[in-house]
């Protein structure tokens, strides 16, 4: 069985308009500015540096000392003492009564006497020798100068502004439809004899029918 059928498949259609909007662009600006440095240069110069040292060697020499000579003098010195003796010899005896008298006493004692005396001697001092040597030392010299420049640099700058741009959108549009034929299986009905049953076999027609409306 044949039939006539009309098959739709939906469409889409893209639309564009021309749209204004607002954007914001980056641009690139100068920027100068002063930068300050200091330049220095290192120059050796060769200065003359004179070391001198110092040795010690003995030195004899003979000279005059001066120190003193002890001596002593004896001195006497007469004094008048008194000497009481008891009665006895010479005196009438009287109890109880001492008899005294006045004698000279010499007391006798030695005085130091210093005398100052300068003898020869030979002494022995150590004596400085001084020995210098020319030793040059190498001095760095260093000069600087302050130089100014200017650098200049690219900086980010935003600015705005307006551009047309184009949008497009996707929608919808009419259907594609097409005519197609459907073939259709038919049924077929068979008589049932009494006393068995069997099945019916499927003509030809119907078969081809059936895979031909398996394609669609």
């Amino acid at each position: 069985m044949v039939v006539t059928a009309e098959v739709c498949v939906p469409a889409f259609e893209t639309v564009c308009n021309e749209v204004t909007t607002n954007i914001k662009r980056v641009v690139e600006k100068e920027q100068c500015y002063e930068v300050g440095k200091s330049v220095c240069s290192v120059s050796i110069e060769d200065v003359d540096n004179e070391i001198c040292t110092y040795t010690y060697q003995p030195k004899r020499e003979t000279t005059t000392a001066k120190t003193v000579a002890i001596s002593f003098n004896k001195e006497c010195v007469s004094q008048m003492v008194t000497v009481c003796h008891p009665g006895g010899y010479g005196y009438s005896p009287a109890y109880g009564h001492n008899y005294c008298k006045e004698v000279a006493q010499e007391t006798c004692y030695n005085v130091p006497i210093v005398t100052i005396v300068t003898p020869e001697v030979e002494v022995v001092y150590p004596e400085p020798q001084m020995t210098c040597d020319n030793k040059p030392i190498l001095l760095p010299r260093i000069t600087c100068e302050d130089i100014t420049e200017e650098k200049c640099i690219n900086v980010p700058e935003v600015t705005g502004g307006e551009e047309v741009i184009e949008k497009c959108v996707t929608q919808l549009a009419d259907p594609n439809c097409q005519t197609v034929d459907l073939t259709l299986p038919k049924q077929v009905c068979a008589e049932i004899v009494y006393g068995y049953a069997h099945d019916q076999q499927k003509p030809k027609e119907s078969a081809q029918d059936d895979k031909e409306l398996r394609k669609y």
